[in-house]
C-alpha cells in the first residue's frame, strides 16, 4: 500500500467512518508487531515472556497523531500464530500478538513479496493505543 492510500485509510477511520470492508482490509485472525531485541545467552525458550512491550513511537503518524502504515503481520481468518509468522525478517527475535479486529485502527494487507507474504499495514491508532492492545512481547 502507497503512503496516499494508508494516508487515506487512517483519515477515514480517524472520522469513524463505517461501512464495507475495505478490499485487504483484515478483520479476523492473528495481528503479529515484530521486535529486534537482543538474544540473551542462554537462548530463551520460545514463546516465554521477553520483559518488554510493542513500541510504536518511531512510527510515522498523522498530522492528528494515528498511525499511518505501522508494519505488522497478519492473516485473515489465520488463527495459528506461526503460520502468521511466516515470512517475518529473521532478525525480528520477538513478537506480541492480538486477534484482529485491532480496536480503533484499521489493518490491511500489504504484502512484500517473496519474503512477506503476511506483511500488513496498521493505521489510523495512536502509538500508545496500539502499545497498549499489543501489550508484552514473547520470544519467537
Amino acid at each position: 500500500m502507497n503512503r496516499a492510500t494508508t494516508a487515506i485509510v487512517a483519515a477515514l477511520t480517524m472520522i469513524g467512518l463505517s461501512g464495507p470492508a475495505l478490499a485487504g482490509e483484515v478483520t479476523t485472525g492473528k495481528v503479529i508487531r515484530g521486535l529486534a531485541l537482543p538474544v540473551p545467552v542462554p537462548a530463551p525458550v520460545p514463546g516465554t515472556p521477553t520483559g518488554t512491550t510493542c513500541d510504536f513511537s518511531k512510527e510515522p503518524v498523522s498530522q492528528a497523531g494515528r498511525l499511518e502504515g505501522a508494519s505488522v503481520n497478519c492473516k485473515e481468518g489465520e488463527t495459528n500464530t506461526q503460520n502468521v509468522l511466516m515470512g517475518m525478517d529473521a532478525f525480528l527475535t520477538a513478537y506480541c500478538v492480538i486477534n484482529a479486529p485491532v480496536k480503533s485502527a484499521r489493518l490491511i494487507t500489504a504484502p512484500k513479496p517473496p519474503t512477506n507474504p503476511n506483511h500488513c499495514d496498521l493505521s489510523g491508532i495512536t502509538p500508545n493505543d496500539a502499545k497498549g492492545q499489543f501489550g508484552g512481547a514473547v520470544w519467537r
